[in-house]
């Protein structure tokens, strides 16, 4: 019987071109061949010798295969819970909540957003992927039968017990845009049953994407993400804030820095305590605003800290980032988490010389006269003279500057922004625009007041210049008065 089956598999594959030829072939069958021409023909899944063959599932469109059932796949919903995304495929029309697809047939699938557009293979998982880190887990639901049927039990497996289930199978789940692509095929056990799906379409996401920011055991979604080159490798600004320029990250509430040379950007872990070069610092502007608060590791410089970083250039512009630090900061109680894949914006500084009146289109700045009063014995006084005109170089030529800074000398290159109210010093800050000056004396009344606040940055070396202003809320125009000017200076004294 044995040397029967053998031969009945041998004709198989060695006819394999020929069958698939033989227009009398049924589409789902095996054949047995003996001199060149078929004389027997067997239905897959049927018993031949008392072998069974598995039936391949064949899928169309979004579908799934759970046995001999088939069903339509006809929405999709995506969500978080800490470091997991949720993917769950309907057989509803237009689910747009958990709630909302537990009522009926779905697949659930669980992950860490690190296997996002990678080409899972159940069998080689531990060699590609990280089991402490990557995670996996499928279920078929039928909740109707669930409720009714004692006997009933859900497909359940995860990356780790998979193989008591399925002789083999395979995942991948990519979301790019408003498209979701989910497919899976589990091999069956012997007589087992098929467990196989599709889905390519739109998706209802509950969050806004997969990658964290995880502060001290809150986490937040990762938001924006700025790359910038360094001698020797990339370093990358990674923060919850919903920015657009590198220049905002000082305003956010936390941002971090992460820089390994481009020879660790293989995606190996990199031990914080290890002997890999890495830099790693944690910005905290929120616990105490009039205190930022900074944390810096790099080699030999960890304190009680423990954990690891690590960076993998995916070869297209693109990277995947992970920092899991525990123990950090002068008592060992601050720990941050953080997950990106993407492709970071430019890190880059330098701001527009423009200012914005109220969220208008911005207006370009194009010469810039200081002048510097000396006759106060306690201090010099800066004027500062912003205009839209090129080539400005006089003070009778900014008669109709656009803009005019007061600025005392105390305020000077300091690297330091300075608020209309405070000490009398700050009294002495204004912004002047459109025929009003913006001050302590005119802000701070809050019955007359025509602005609710504003403050000025100011930088003056060698000839060249450095401004920064804002006035919050005045009222004439409903919005701030924002701007920022870098550039050459012409420098009188008076």
């Amino acid at each position: 019987m044995t040397k029967k089956i053998l031969f009945l598999f041998a004709m198989i594959l060695g006819f394999a071109m020929q069958t698939m030829a033989a227009k009398a072939a049924a589409p789902d069958s095996v054949f047995v061949v003996k001199n060149g021409r078929i004389v027997s023909a067997y239905e897959v899944g049927k018993d031949v010798d008392n072998i069974t063959f598995a039936k391949k599932a064949v899928l169309e469109g979004n579908s799934l295969v759970v046995g001999d059932e088939v069903v339509n796949l006809k929405s999709a919903l995506v969500t978080y819970q800490g470091a997991y995304m949720y993917v769950y495929l309907s057989v509803k029309e237009s689910v747009s909540s958990v709630a909302d697809v537990a009522t009926d047939k779905y697949v659930q699938i669980v992950m860490t957003p690190s296997l996002l557009d990678e080409n899972i293979n159940f069998d080689t998982f531990a060699d590609d992927f990280d089991e402490e880190e990557d995670f996996f887990q499928m279920m078929y639901m039928d909740p109707v039968k669930y409720g009714e049927d004692d006997n009933y039990e859900p497909i359940v497996f995860t990356f780790d017990d998979w193989s008591d289930y399925f002789s083999g199978g395979s995942l991948y789940v990519n979301m790019e845009d408003d498209n979701l692509k989910v497919n899976f095929d589990c091999k069956p056990l012997e007589n087992g049953e098929a467990f196989a799906g599709q889905y390519e379409g739109e998706f209802v996401e509950v969050a806004q994407n997969p990658y964290f920011f995880n502060v001290d055991g809150k986490t937040m979604e990762l938001r924006s993400a700025f790359q910038e080159k360094v001698a020797d490798g990339i370093a990358f600004y990674l923060t919850p804030g919903n920015i657009d320029n590198a220049t905002d990250l000082v305003n956010t509430y936390y941002y971090a820095r992460l820089f390994v040379p481009t020879k660790e950007m293989d995606g190996t872990d990199i031990d914080i305590n290890g002997n890999r070069e890495y830099e790693l610092t944690f910005y905290d502007n929120v616990s105490d605003i009039n205190n930022p608060q900074q944390i810096s590791l790099s080699n030999g410089k960890t304190g009680n800290a423990t954990g690891y970083v690590s960076v993998l250039d995916r070869g297209d512009g693109s990277y995947t980032l992970t920092i899991d630090v525990e123990n950090m900061g002068n008592e060992g109680n601050r720990s941050f988490q953080a997950f990106y894949r993407g492709t970071p914006a430019v890190y880059d500084l330098t701001l527009p010389s423009e200012y914005t009146v109220a969220g208008s289109e911005p207006v370009t700045l194009k010469s810039c006269v200081v002048v510097v009063d000396s006759s106060d014995e306690d201090r010099d006084m800066y004027t500062v003279y912003l205009s839209s005109k090129e080539g400005v170089t006089t003070v009778e030529g900014m008669a109709d500057a656009d803009i005019v800074l007061t600025v005392p000398g105390d305020f000077i290159n300091d690297d330091m922004t300075h608020g209309f109210s405070g000490t009398d010093i700050n009294a002495m800050l204004s912004v002047a625009y459109g025929g009003d000056t913006y001050c302590q004396a005119t802000t701070s009344d809050p019955v007359t007041s025509i602005a609710v606040g504003g403050n000025i940055k100011a930088t003056l070396n060698a000839g060249k210049g450095n401004f920064d202003f804002t006035v919050f809320g005045a009222s004439k125009f409903g919005g701030n008065i924002k701007g920022h000017y870098e550039g050459e200076v012409t420098k009188l004294t008076k």
